[in-house]
């Protein structure tokens, strides 16, 4: 399906460059997207600009060119949507625009980027390379690159000290794949802070290389950081997968809510609790007071 087919166009764009007046950049941003009558979210910070923003695609382009003409040439990555991923449109300013911990590591140009077509074809040969997953644990569990490295982090912060403790060779040459690719512009830049010599990173992450190689070697869905909660092989938004409404972690465990009976999703990790097998947080705690009611009458 092509966002000319659906009800919404979005796309996902960051880029790393001197913004010396963050809040004027905020309010520029925020202007033309209520304009437009965008929805999404856009982080802005002394070091760039990162964010997804959805709307119809008329003002999906439009809002595309006039960022554009804000901040220079940026690599947007387009997908489509039958219902709209997000609830309103904001614009925050933060310290830094992916948080690996350190505001001061600047990425400055590309830095050992690979293209879709180059990253495929190191992956269809014999060429002896680590494959390292740049993630967090709850995006790696519904989708990898074949044979990639899970360093199984909770938050991207962590990814310096995994580094320093993992036995990855320090003269190996490291492929790195993330989302979108803002993770492993720091990502990279830390390896090789630490002494890493051969490290490349995807250029676009996985969304862009499975537009150009669906069902290749990146084997399940990619989680995205919108009410999609993950899109499959097509760019298209997952019918497996839906934000688990009790941690925002994707889920695929469907039951009828113990308290409402309605449809309910949640993840494995927060099936086990019963008062979790509900359709909403507030559904969870009327759950949980009607029990632990019962519980004390019974005492």
């Amino acid at each position: 399906m092509s966002p000319m087919e659906s009800s919404y166009a979005i796309t996902a764009v960051y880029k790393f460059f001197e913004v010396s007046d963050p809040e004027a950049l905020q309010q520029q941003l925020l202007s033309k997207g209520e304009e437009l009558e965008m929805l999404g979210l856009i982080l802005v910070a002394k070091e760039g600009l990162n964010g997804t923003v959805a709307g119809s695609k008329e003002s999906t382009d439009a809002f595309k060119t006039y960022l554009t003409s804000l901040i220079g040439e940026a690599t947007f990555k387009d997908s489509p949507a039958d219902e709209i991923p997000f609830k309103r449109f904001m614009v925050k300013i933060r310290n830094e625009i992916v948080n690996i911990g350190d505001a001061d590591m600047q990425p400055d140009g590309p830095n050992n980027h690979l293209s879709p077509t180059q990253w495929h074809d190191i992956l269809s040969s014999d060429e002896d390379f680590v494959l390292l997953d740049a993630r967090n644990d709850y995006e790696t569990e519904i989708g990898v690159f074949k044979g990639a490295v899970d360093p199984k982090l909770e938050k991207f912060t962590d990814f310096p000290k995994y580094i320093e403790e993992c036995d990855i060779p320090k003269d190996k040459k490291v492929l790195m794949y993330c989302t979108g690719g803002i993770r492993c512009e720091k990502a990279s830049m830390e390896m090789q802070r630490q002494g890493y010599k051969h490290v490349y990173q995807l250029d676009g992450g996985i969304l862009k290389y499975i537009e150009e190689y669906p069902e290749e070697f990146f084997e399940g869905e990619c989680f995205v950081f919108d009410h999609r909660a993950a899109v499959d092989q097509k760019l298209e938004s997952s019918t497996r997968y839906d934000l688990c409404p009790h941690c925002g972690d994707p889920g695929d465990q469907r039951m009828p809510c113990l308290e409402c009976k309605a449809d309910a999703v949640v993840c494995v990790r927060c099936m086990p609790e019963e008062e979790h097998r509900t359709c909403s947080k507030n559904c969870a705690y009327i759950f949980s007071m009607k029990r632990h009611k019962a519980q004390k009458q019974s005492a």
